[in-house]
């Protein structure tokens, strides 16, 4: 056989290298520099990710792909065991963001809560953001509020200071926050994209990580995302659709059908990639 002809034949005879998968947005700007001063004055327990927010955050679908999900990736497992996903213990943010408790809670979030009340004085008995920093002293900590604020009509001045002083409590804790885009708001559109608007702003001037859950929302349901990756005419995101639940194989398709296979997805990338170029 000619050279170029064996050449040929071993080059097919070789697998094709796998496909690559779905990938989260990227912020648009560098947070590893700012973030690993903040990571040098940590001094918790290793691998402690808390969840902080309201009814999108404490229901159980969210912590569905981390826990028991399929389809992980090699690095997705690390990851998942780094943040001690499945241990049900209080080192399990995961755990800590679903688990019931009196008054429409978990540990770490409140169905109704605001980010003005996150701050202050928590809500149905969960403790306020500073008590959840001191009894916790979380490695990294993913921040979603906001849906509650635009049901309310709170001014986006009024709902970026709150948000800003939050991330202020999380980075002087030696904590690296993550913020969430909130998803989009069947009845108060407007003002939703307006506070999403702000957050990316103030994670851009913060150099903080950022999952952008509302262009992630967009990017795959541009139009008809009410009924689809969020309950008809709710605020809420969708569990189990066609088949698909918050703990199928995170495909493209798949991803477009649950947005709490969508939502947990994507905060496990998000942890991962902070993990890999924050902390090395």
């Amino acid at each position: 056989m000619h050279r170029a002809a064996r050449a040929i034949a071993l080059a097919a005879a070789l697998p094709l290298p796998a496909a690559a998968g779905p990938a989260p947005l990227p912020e648009g700007w560098d947070y590893a520099a700012a973030m690993k001063p903040v990571a040098a004055r940590f001094t918790g327990r290793e691998g402690v990710v808390l969840h902080v927010g309201d009814s999108i955050t404490y229901a159980n679908p969210y912590s569905q792909w981390a826990r028991f999900g399929r389809g992980k990736s090699p690095e997705d497992e690390a990851a998942c065991r780094w943040m001690h996903a499945g241990k049900q213990d209080a080192t399990d943010g995961w755990h800590l963001a679903s688990v019931d408790r009196p008054g429409g809670r978990s540990e770490t979030a409140a169905s109704g809560m605001r980010a003005d009340e996150a701050i202050a004085t928590g809500k149905n008995g969960l403790p306020p953001l500073p008590a959840l920093l001191k009894a916790h002293n979380p490695r990294m900590l993913v921040l979603m509020l906001g849906t509650n604020d635009v049901s309310a009509g709170r001014p986006v001045d009024a709902y970026r200071a709150d948000m800003a002083k939050a991330v202020d409590l999380i980075l002087a804790n030696g904590t690296i926050p993550i913020l969430s885009t909130i998803p989009p708001h069947p009845a108060r559109g407007d003002l939703a994209m307006a506070y999403n608007k702000a957050l990316r702003d103030l994670a851009r001037e913060k150099r903080i990580p950022l999952i952008d859950y509302e262009r992630e929302i967009l990017a795959r349901r541009p139009s008809d995302w009410n009924g689809t990756l969020l309950g008809k005419n709710d605020v809420h995101p969708t569990a189990g659709v066609e088949g698909v639940t918050p703990a199928s194989e995170p495909t493209e398709e798949n991803l477009g059908r649950s947005g709490y296979l969508l939502r947990g997805w994507l905060s496990v990338k998000k942890i991962a990639e902070v993990k890999a170029r924050v902390l090395g």
